[in-house]
């Protein structure tokens, strides 16, 4: 049987401290060697990469888990976790468009992307727009497992759940601080459209205590933008 040590929740918060760096830094490399001319997803995925083994390393010589157990992660029941996940999906599209129309479009004139696609003036060549779709379905894996698998799943073992799903996704939210560099506005309604799409999503791990099913969720979420940069559709 696998020896495990319980978490540190100091640890825990150290280690999303290390995300928001490695976040905040890896851009600066830019500065060494413009990895922009190669493709401009090598640093974000070097970005996502760096933050996964932080927790992985966590994982695996504090915790003493397998990657499987210390993220939460299997393909057991896939039939379940593949419903709730659709579940969950559907009440994202229930949240997400109305906030778009409603409010989102109203005070800024156009709807906006909760996710890395970029906006495009011209459609770049396929091998371009398959890496980008490549990339954002890879953020979007590893975001589920270490900001719900190891991240929610810690707090909740420590807390209450409905204290958790809050404080998690307010985490992850403030992740995507980026959203700021855009206006205040425009960067705080993203920050709360963040939000409660997190808690959403984050309830089909709740449901199935298997960061499987919340990683479906996610990749659905994205799948209408990122098939549509995969496409060419402007």
């Amino acid at each position: 049987m696998e020896k495990r040590n319980p978490s540190n929740l100091l640890f825990v918060f150290l280690i999303y401290l290390s995300w928001i760096l490695i976040d905040e830094f890896i851009p600066y490399l830019n500065r060494i060697f413009d990895f922009r001319k190669i493709n401009l997803w090598i640093l974000p995925a070097v970005r996502m990469t760096l933050m996964f083994l932080v927790s992985y390393f966590y994982v695996k010589l504090y915790e003493k888990q397998s990657f499987s157990s210390g993220f939460n992660f299997s393909f057991n029941k896939i039939g379940k976790n593949i419903l709730w996940a659709f579940v969950f999906f559907v009440i994202v599209g229930a949240f997400a468009m109305p906030y778009q129309f409603l409010i989102v479009k109203p005070l800024t004139g156009e709807m906006k992307t909760a996710s890395s696609v970029v906006s495009h003036n011209v459609v770049n060549p396929f091998v371009e727009r398959l890496i980008e779709y490549l990339y954002i379905v890879y953020e979007g894996i590893i975001e589920v497992i270490i900001f719900v698998g190891f991240f929610l799943d810690r707090l909740a073992k420590r807390w209450n759940w409905p204290s958790a799903l809050i404080v998690a996704n307010i985490g992850f939210a403030l992740w995507h601080y980026n959203y700021w560099r855009s206006g205040w506005l425009e960067g705080s309604l993203m920050i709360i459209m963040t939000f409660i799409m997190g808690i959403i999503i984050s309830l089909s791990y709740v449901k199935t205590k298997n960061s499987l099913s919340p990683v479906i969720c996610h990749t659905l979420v994205d799948s209408p933008n990122s098939i549509r940069i995969l496409l060419g559709m402007m």
